[in-house]
């Protein structure tokens, strides 16, 4: 009989519009992200750098990733299929026939399943069509191969849609509500949030808890997690083997939906529809016995029918719908299910190396929206289709569309109502997140911040709402209203629609600062949200118009129907807010488009490659040297205005006459030159900042000029992008690198990216100078950024607002105050980088002394909970690194507070700028976490030696000189106060980082001595190559060659040092044997295999114990595509067994052969753990394996 329902089921499904529109909808975004980088599916690495578009892993993750979207698919051709009949009347006749109820359930679920996997053949087909346009760049794609969506279809699609759709198969069948189905999905979601934050492994090498994986009911994070360390070869090429995790989780699911089924068919009771609630022993009420009434005569009434009645009949309505709404059973679990997701989250997820911050509110609030806007998103989308259809459901319909009610009211009621569930949510969000606060205590609760962040939060939700209601009611069809509403709502992102005129409810980001409130920037975001109010007024007004009352007419009725409506109110409410919204789109083109330059991320691009057609060919004509530079800078807060009166001293250093000054100046800036000899102007592009001078008189050899210059930078209207700019309210930063002129070609605007650069017919990504390149020596690393200078003598004045200070380089040489502002006078008594720093803000100043040497730190009144650790951490670093590298050359030290609009810490001579959200709110109270804000401090610290003292030519490796041996720096500083496990904790961060960055590279990885502006080779790779090395040779032998490097090269120019130098001055401080060693660490890449396969213990006789470590050791080669060979093994490896408490009974190493062997080692005491390299002091591949329990005989 099953094959009845079954057949049945299936024609009818197959009949259906929607099907076909479903899967044109899902086959064209898999078709479209196939092809290209502009329309992507879930987060993978597909086109990015040197991996394919039809990668393995990019066609499983895709692919993974569209099964989670298809929930709503399921929702319709499965639970739908159980739930038709109660909606239709059937199953009181259906249910009193003899049916075996295994058939009618097996051959609905067979049916809809077969549907759902059809959808998912045509996806896939689509997914492999894209892949071969014939437009899509060849170099792009790797060689077709079936296998990939084979994998991905049988590992990811079946079991995916198998659990999904028996989950929702059971909730259809035992509650017969399609609310409690959506209540289903929701909880999923939850589900695999939650797992996702238990998998973050905030700096944890192997990329979180194996328990998350398993919870993954997508196997997404599963994937996510093996393939986080793969190469781009090995993305390109590889999946990863069914087994182990990946094989458990999907056993796991796939076993809870056969489960379910299961459980299903036990449960389900055939019965008439309005017996349900003995399923759950609740017994209906007997009807009371007939009792004689005697009715009171009716009163004669006089109706009124007015804009009052109207009114009140709304709010009468609204109120029943939104409190129908809100004490649904429905409601209240997808409402705790989100809660239960925000508390997670806020518990587990966390900042750099696994500390968190403390909970202020905006941080709560911005937690809460990150991890309840899908859940409500989705109770919006659920919500409104039930509100439109609620009476046609309950076959009340025909009653309550014949009642005396404007058409106008029920719409309207509705909408209000959802509007009205938002706030609800938002607010019950906001009452959990303050009873957080008050429990993990630290941080005060600002209860108006509350109430400003939901309703700004409520915006894009209201207008969600407002629009998927109105599209509920135009569409006259519940699941074909869900397909629409969820299409607008990923339009934007699916269609790369990056203007936010045009893609849906797009507002700009609306970043809460503590210094600076939300600042100038909610004055954009307002407009945008009218903007979008507007847009979804005017789709209620159309759906107003358009809406059936009584029995459904045909299309041409509708269609006639509604442009009469058109002519009544609803015309004219649709023509004024179209009207209004054409007047304040207009208003916002003007402010993004004329007032600012917009430029949508394709037009940036070809904006970056005509630069460089175009002045590529400066890059190595004679530019002039800047010696001095004197500014005047004043600074407007309020009006986010600056004005630099500046000049610099110029010197012909080229060895011939300089006829031709080429000169890039700030597009954003008016910048004016006022000072200069006799010239033409060859060239003025203000597209490009471009402006070419031709002496009339050149410039000798040695000699010098004055170059004057006046920069006027004004905030003007408000930006699409809504990015911050650089003059705040309170927080003001910005650095010679964004207003100054500067000389020659800035190289550091050149599209980097392989692919984009053949798209617009550039060559092969120019790569910094080689490291024999004599000539390159020439210049420091600034020149990549248009610094052509060496170190130049500096002096400003800087003025700001009466209520603030302004900081800048230099000793403070006076201060005043004149007309309501404030001025101070800065001069560095050496010269210095031309690259320095100009701040202003409201202050308070917490002091320390390091031997005479003044330690400030400029903080927010609200945020001096970690002054402490930045005073110490510098205090330490000073005496590390004056003890082993040499003198400190400045006054003072200064570290400065700077809104988190960026999120950074960076050095400049003597001033150290911090972003309030990197470490002045860490929550550092748990004693066994690790004390970053001092490491970063200890950082930034040491680039007053790295990067300041010894500076780096311009070519490869420059970012080992600074970068790498700061880290070094800042690891031993933390060592020396805290110990060496919270040094292990943060390489063990760096080696997560540096792993995870290698498939992300954009052209090639080098090896360190080579490094180019590579992250996670000249940080992550850096610290712990440097790190090992000590371990290697020893912190004195390492040390001492440092400190020789720096005596023989501080504040060098001329001829700067390259990173090839650098490591001559260790090579000649390191031991014969172990000068391949530095090879394999500096000069090559080079990785590591090594595991504990099995451990085994027996205890002996004489009470001490037997370890045996079956272990499995490789070394490979890497070049710069990550294609490996394999190297013979002949070093010693360290071993390790520890105890039940984690104390360490055994620490040694062994001169082992690669491959697999056999080790037994003896401790004296029980042992419970081993490991292979149990610290991670190698590069090992898969660190996660190092390590295993002890299995004891």
């Amino acid at each position: 009989m099953w094959r009845e329902f079954f057949r049945f089921d299936l024609r009818y499904q197959l009949r259906q519009p929607l099907l076909w529109l479903a899967t044109a909808v899902l086959g064209g975004m898999a078709f479209a992200s196939a092809g290209s980088t502009s329309v992507r599916i879930g987060t993978g690495p597909g086109g990015i750098g040197n991996v394919h578009l039809n990668a393995p892993v990019v066609i499983a993750n895709q692919l993974g990733v569209l099964s989670m979207i298809s929930m709503l698919l399921v929702t319709v051709f499965v639970a739908g299929a159980v739930l038709r009949d109660s909606e239709t009347g059937m199953a009181d006749l259906l249910y009193a026939t003899p049916l075996r109820k295994r058939d009618y359930l097996f051959g609905r679920f067979l049916a809809g399943f077969a549907v759902c996997l059809l959808v998912f053949s045509a996806i896939t087909l689509a997914m492999m069509a894209g892949a071969s346009l014939p437009s899509v760049d060849p170099e792009r794609l790797g060689a077709f191969s079936l296998w990939p969506y084979a994998w991905s279809f049988g590992v990811l699609v079946v079991p995916n849609l198998l659990f999904v759709a028996a989950l929702l198969m059971l909730l259809a069948a035992l509650t017969r509500s399609m609310i409690a189905v959506y209540a289903g999905v929701v909880a999923v979601i939850v589900l695999w949030a939650v797992a996702a934050a238990l998998g973050a492994g905030n700096g944890s090498a192997g990329g979180g808890a194996p328990v998350a994986a398993l919870l993954d009911p997508f196997g997404v994070r599963v994937l996510a997690r093996l393939t986080r360390y793969f190469s781009a070869a090995q993305l390109n090429t590889e999946l990863p083997p069914l087994s182990g995790l990946l094989l458990a989780n999907r056993l796991l699911w796939s076993g809870t939906a056969l489960a379910m089924l299961g459980a299903t068919v036990a449960l389900f009771r055939p019965q008439r529809a309005g017996t349900a609630g003995r399923r759950f022993g609740k017994a209906q009420p007997q009807a009371p016995a007939a009792v004689a009434l005697r009715v009171p005569p009716v009163p004669r009434t006089a109706p009124r029918f007015d804009a009052w009645t109207g009114a009140a009949q709304a709010w009468h309505l609204l109120r029943f719908d939104l409190r129908s709404t809100v004490r649904s059973l429905p409601f209240l679990v997808m409402l705790l299910l989100a809660l239960a997701n925000f508390v997670a989250n806020y518990s587990i997820g966390g900042m750099r190396f696994d500390s968190v911050p403390y909970p202020l509110t905006r941080l709560m609030l911005e937690e809460l929206i990150g991890s309840t806007d899908a859940v409500l998103v989705l109770v919006l989308l659920f919500y409104s289709g039930e509100l439109v259809h609620r009476d046609r459901q309950l076959k009340v319909a025909d009653v309550s569309d014949a009642t005396p009610l404007p058409g106008w009211v029920p719409l309207l009621a509705k909408a209000g109502a959802l509007g009205a569930v938002v706030l609800v949510f938002l607010g019950a969000g906001a009452l959990v997140a303050v009873a957080m606060q008050l429990f993990k205590g630290g941080a005060p609760v600002e209860l108006g911040l509350y109430v400003q962040g939901t309703l700004i939060s409520a915006a894009y939700f209201v207008i969600a709402a407002i629009a998927l209601l109105a599209l509920q009611a135009l569409a006259h069809h519940k699941y074909l209203g869900y397909l629409l509403g969820a299409t607008l709502l990923g339009s934007g992102d699916v269609l790369g629609l990056e203007h936010r005129l045009l893609s849906f409810g797009s507002l700009p980001p609306l970043a809460y600062s503590d210094l600076n409130g939300y600042g100038h920037y909610l004055r954009g975001w307002c407009w945008f949200a009218a903007y979008w109010m507007l847009f979804a007024a005017a789709l209620l007004f159309l759906a107003q118009a358009f809406r059936v009352r009584g029995p459904a007419p045909g299309w041409r009725a509708r269609l006639a129907a509604g442009l009469r409506g058109l002519r009544g109110g609803s015309g004219l409410g649709l023509a004024l807010s179209v009207a209004a919204l054409a007047a304040v789109g207009g208003w916002i083109f003007y402010n993004t488009n004329v007032l600012n330059r917009y430029e949508s991320h394709d037009a940036a691009l070809d904006s970056a490659a005509d630069y460089e057609k175009r002045y590529r060919g400066f890059l190595e004509l004679p530019n002039p040297s800047v010696t001095a530079v004197r500014a005047d800078v004043a600074i407007f807060p309020a009006e986010q205005r600056v004005r630099i009166a500046g000049s610099y001293q110029l010197r012909n250093d080229s060895g011939a006459p300089l006829d031709t000054l080429r000169i890039q100046l700030d597009p954003a800036a008016h910048t004016e030159l006022v000072q200069l000899p006799p010239h033409a102007v060859a060239l003025d592009d203000a597209r490009h900042g471009v402006r070419v001078l031709e002496l009339r008189e050149p410039l000798a050899p040695g000699a010098s000029l004055t170059f004057a210059f006046r920069v006027e930078v004004e905030s003007a209207g408000f930006t699409n992008s809504g990015a911050p700019g650089p003059v705040n309210q309170n927080g003001t930063l910005f650095t010679s690198e964004s207003f100054f002129p500067k000389f020659g070609y800035v190289q550091a605007r050149e599209i980097e990216d392989r692919a984009e650069r053949r798209k617009r017919g550039l060559g092969e990504p120019h790569r910094m100078p080689k490291l024999d390149d004599v000539s390159a020596r020439r210049s420091n690393y600034w020149k990549l950024f248009g610094f052509d200078a060496d170190l130049v003598d500096f002096e400003t004045t800087v003025s700001t607002s009466a209520d603030q200070v302004a900081i800048a380089p230099g000793q403070l040489v006076k201060s005043w105050e004149e007309k309501g502002r404030r001025f101070f006078h800065y001069r560095m008594d050496r010269p210095i980088l031309p690259f320095f720093v100009f701040q202003s803000g409201r202050w308070e100043v917490a002091q320390g002394e390091w031997n005479g040497v003044p330690i400030r730190v400029h903080h927010d009144r609200k945020h001096a909970y970690n002054v402490g650790s930045m005073i110490k951490g510098a205090e330490r670093a000073l005496d590390y690194d004056s003890a082993n590298f040499g003198p400190y050359p400045y006054r003072d030290v200064r570290i400065t507070e700077f809104p988190l609009y960026q999120q950074y810490a960076r050095s400049f001579p003597g001033i150290i700028p911090f972003s309030e959200s990197l470490g002045f709110i860490s929550d550092l109270r748990d004693p066994g976490g690790v004390d970053h804000v001092f490491y970063v401090t200890a950082h930034e610290v040491s680039h007053q030696w790295w990067g300041d003292q010894v500076i780096a030519a311009n070519t490869q490796g420059s970012m080992m000189v600074t970068e790498s041996v700061a880290e070094y720096a800042a690891l031993m500083t933390v060592e020396k106060e805290f110990g060496a496990e919270k040094t292990r904790h943060l390489l063990r961060y760096d080696l997560d980082q540096y792993l995870a960055g290698r498939g992300k590279e954009l052209v090639e990885e080098q090896p360190l001595v080579s490094v180019e502006n590579q992250v996670y080779i000249g940080y992550r790779k850096g610290s712990m190559v440097f790190y090992r090395l000590r371990e290697e040779i020893g912190e004195a032998a390492l040390n001492r060659a440092l400190k020789g490097f720096v005596s023989a090269h501080r504040f060098q120019t001329g001829s700067y040092i390259t990173s090839r130098d650098l490591l001559q001055a260790i090579r000649a401080e390191t031991p014969a044997d172990k000068q391949e060693l530095l090879t394999d660490l500096f000069e090559r890449i080079v990785l590591y295999d090594n595991r504990v396969s099995a451990a085994g213990a027996k205890q002996r006789a004489d009470g001490q114990w037997d370890v045996t470590l079956q272990l499995h050791l490789a070394k490979l080669q890497a070049d710069g595509k990550g294609q490996e060979t394999v190297r013979s093994y002949d070093e010693p490896v360290e071993l390790a067994v520890f105890g039940p408490a984690g104390e360490v009974l055994l620490r040694e190493k062994r001169r082992l052969a690669g491959g697999d062997t056999s080790v037994t080692v003896t401790v004296k005491d029980r042992p419970a753990e081993v490991g292979v390299d149990p610290y991670n002091l190698l590069i090992d591949r898969m660190p996660s394996d190092n390590r295993k329990q002890v299995s004891v005989q």
